[in-house]
């Protein structure tokens, strides 16, 4: 990452060296993450997680849209479009969107394990608690556990359905392509109401993907290091941008700058004025790329400068 001159240092720096600033434990965390990335590589170390292709170039919801039919978000040619699901609260039907990190990891879960098995079909029971437990989400029971909120999440998931549209011209035609889609097209989730939680899956506990989401996994997963996620807990956006870096700079090239326009249309509906997102952002970007040694990243008054990079993940050979 290079930061410019005229970029204020205290804004983007993660350290400082003055002595009145102290490391904290979030900080010496991400130290430590970033130490072992750089002398151990994600194949070495058995932490390969995969990403769909589409989660990197389109994003869920940061926060809860609330009671709207629709959610919609953008990136160029691409449109995603997120229609709630139907659930019970309280006795009374709610449409409820995903949101937020739970179903990053819920998503990145799916596709690290349909990758692995090479299978539509999910079980849950372990594999869900240890693929957990690799991204630093400790399980814990309670009405704000991240148990329950998992079970919320997952819910909000697998009821929602979306479409893709993709929308072209040129000078003398144009044209447009779409998918509808979800997630899953079918579920069976069991819990135990022995255990203390009453609320841990069982075995016997899956998730069917829905074929054309299964496909689009299977066609072109995005390799990312767990180590990282569980580094970047806590923020949808952080997770967002190391997808997304990690797959396009798995293609560039040669030198490409990327406008904050063109960010803000994927990343950026949450944030009302311009300033804000690029400050957002090019905070976000110093854990992010702390995590992602060798990304080569310039932060610029006019957007992202990429430069050919290494790989989130070494190739396989």
């Amino acid at each position: 990452m290079t930061i410019l001159p005229s970029q204020p240092a205290n804004d983007l720096a993660l350290f400082d060296d003055s002595p009145d600033l102290r490391i904290n434990s979030r900080q010496r965390d991400l130290l430590d993450a970033a130490t072992a990335i750089e002398m151990e590589d994600a194949r070495q170390a058995g932490a390969i997680g995969y990403a769909a292709r589409l989660w990197a170039q389109l994003s869920l919801p940061y926060k809860d849209p609330g009671d709207t039919r629709l959610w919609v978000r953008k990136n160029g040619s691409l449109t995603l479009r997120v229609m709630p699901g139907m659930t019970s609260i309280d006795g009374a039907d709610t449409l409820v969107y995903p949101y937020g990190v739970l179903p990053r990891y819920i998503l990145t879960w799916m596709s690290t394990e349909a990758v692995r098995t090479q299978s539509p079909i999910l079980q849950l029971g372990n594999n869900l608690t240890d693929f957990m437990r690799k991204i630093g989400l400790a399980p814990t029971g309670g009405k704000n556990g991240t148990i329950t909120r998992l079970n919320d999440q997952m819910r909000r998931l697998l009821s929602s359905s979306m479409s893709v549209e993709d929308s072209r011209a040129s000078d003398d035609r144009w044209g447009i392509a779409g998918a509808h889609f979800s997630v899953a097209s079918s579920y069976q989730l069991w819990y135990s109401g022995s255990d203390a939680n009453g609320d841990r899956p069982l075995w016997g506990s899956t998730i069917t993907l829905g074929d054309a989401f299964y496909d689009s996994i299977i066609g072109s997963p995005v390799p990312i290091d767990t180590r990282a996620l569980a580094a970047l807990s806590g923020s949808a956006l952080k997770m967002d941008l190391l997808v997304w870096l990690s797959h396009r700079l798995g293609y560039v090239r040669r030198p490409q700058m990327v406008p904050w326009v063109s960010m803000v249309e994927q990343f950026g509906s949450v944030f009302e004025r311009p300033r804000d997102f690029r400050s957002k952002v090019a905070k976000a970007l110093t854990e992010v790329l702390a995590v992602y040694p060798g990304a080569n990243v310039t932060i610029t008054k006019d957007g992202l400068y990429l430069e050919p990079s290494r790989t989130a993940v070494p190739r396989a050979r």
